[in-house]
């Protein structure tokens, strides 16, 4: 027999989260804005935030969608064993950061001299991309893990909790770990 739907659940649940994510956006927000000095010392870095800021949100909710598919069918057990498929799930997610957080570099080095904007050449955007993706891979992915856990212990639905939460969470941290990049390779 199927499970009834609680509808009241699911929009307290999701308008909760959604809520504690717009103040979290919004101290992103600030922190990006404090950088501003520094983004513009390193001419063609502004080209590779957003990217690397969506990499993160993308990466992170597949991530927490598979955590909690695995939650709910049994395959985790929500006390925080790390299965063999767990493990998996944020190797993969890591080496999909380190790739994908390269390509990013290299894009933004070349829309940038397509465009005619100055840039501070491929290495360091590329240098920047990947210890600031892989950076804010490693820490997401461990938060990821445990937002989900803790979710589903809580008897939160992690779908409802984790993505939108791991998204937010995701701009705030990669914004942090883009300054320190900055200041490692800039």
């Amino acid at each position: 027999m199927a499970k009834e739907v609680d509808v009241r659940a699911i929009i307290i649940q999701g308008l909760s989260i959604l809520l504690i994510c717009a103040s979290i956006e919004l101290a992103a927000g600030f922190t990006l804005k404090g950088m501003e000095n520094r983004l513009a010392l390193l001419p063609g870095l502004l080209v590779m935030v957003p990217p690397l800021l969506d990499l993160r949100g993308n990466i992170n909710g597949a991530l927490a969608s598979r955590l909690g598919t695995a939650l709910h069918t049994g395959i985790l057990e929500p006390r925080l064993a790390l299965t063999a498929e767990v493990k998996t799930n944020i190797i993969s997610s890591l080496v999909l950061s380190l790739l994908a957080s390269a390509t990013i570099g290299a894009l933004s080095f070349m829309a940038c001299v397509l465009t005619g904007v100055e840039t501070i050449g491929i290495l360091k955007l590329m240098a920047i991309a990947v210890v600031a993706g892989f950076t804010s891979g490693v820490i997401l992915a461990v938060m990821t893990f445990a937002v989900a856990v803790v979710a589903y212990v809580k008897g939160l639905d992690p779908d409802n909790v984790t993505s939108p939460a791991m998204a937010t969470i995701g701009d705030f941290v990669t914004v942090a770990c883009i300054f320190l990049a900055v200041l490692l390779v800039g």
